[in-house]
């Protein structure tokens, strides 16, 4: 049986998902967060820094809560702002975002909740 937080290949063997480690080796030390609890839809970019490396990527919600509403019902996904900042300028991870990017767990502190 398929399990669907997963992906295959074209053989139908399953494809283990990037760690924090493996995404950290590509640049990538932010993800973007969103809150899918009724009347909320709040968003944030986090650091990955305080994740351990070998924590499959998609692992992150069961560790997340919405800093608004407080609910865990939260999704998340590569940071794409970042990704084509870097794609763009060939440099660092941070390197084209707008001075207004913040990034919680590295701009500003992690909520105390």
């Amino acid at each position: 049986m398929r399990n669907p937080r997963c992906a295959y290949d074209a053989e139908g063997q399953e494809i283990a998902p990037p760690t924090i480690g493996f995404l950290r080796e590509q640049g990538e030390t932010t993800a973007a967060v969103y809150c899918h609890a009724r009347d909320c839809g709040h968003h944030a970019v986090i650091s990955t820094d305080r994740f351990p490396a070998d924590l499959p990527f998609p692992d992150i919600v069961l560790r997340l809560r919405c800093s608004a509403c407080g609910s865990r019902a939260v999704g998340v996904m590569k940071d794409m702002a970042a990704y084509y900042a870097r794609c763009i300028s060939g440099a660092g991870p941070a390197t084209g975002l707008p001075p207004s990017y913040q990034v919680i767990g590295r701009d500003v502190p992690w909520p105390v909740r």
